[in-house]
């Protein structure tokens, strides 16, 4: 669902207590972790994934009496939906999240370590194993991979940790 850029938090700590404790829902904000320079020492921060946007896993038989009680929030959440049908994240989409930021608790996608050769990037260790063909840019300074997906229709750019050990050739 499409909430407000920067209250993700907020909007599922809000949405979690209107839907109450049942566990047939589940919602969260994937981040990922890279190595940031602080104070001028090397520390560990997170950053959302995809800004703006908050996923709810929960079966087809729950999603359309959620979507109700998603859309009486006075927050600001909009469940993706075409012509009255929620958009659920298509099989490719939910198994490349799953691939990434894993499905257990914190839904954090940990940075990759590879090194480049000659004009290709290797990625030998993390979630970007076999994702190097869908890395558009990296930014060795900043140690962030620019990673092109396709989410919700749409293709989009997103972040996540890289760390680039060495370049060959």
């Amino acid at each position: 669902m499409q909430v407000a850029t920067g209250r993700e938090r907020q909007t599922v700590q809000l949405l979690e207590r209107m839907l109450g404790s049942a566990p047939r829902a589940e919602l969260f904000v994937p981040r990922y972790r890279y190595r940031k320079k602080i104070k001028g020492a090397w520390q560990f921060t997170e950053e959302l994934l995809t800004p703006g946007y908050v996923y709810l896993r929960t079966s087809m038989l729950d999603i359309d009496e959620l979507a109700q009680q998603v859309r009486r929030a006075p927050a600001f959440a909009r469940v993706l939906a075409q012509d009255g049908k929620i958009i659920p994240l298509s099989a490719d989409e939910e198994r490349w999240l799953q691939a990434l930021a894993g499905a257990g608790e914190g839904h954090v996608v940990e940075p990759s370590y590879g090194f480049i050769e000659g004009d290709q990037v290797v990625i030998t260790e993390g979630p970007l194993v076999g994702f190097e063909a869908q890395i558009k840019k990296l930014d060795r300074h900043k140690r962030l991979a620019y990673v092109e997906v396709h989410l919700m229709g749409r293709t989009k750019l997103i972040k996540v940790g890289a760390e680039i050990v060495r370049k060959q050739g």
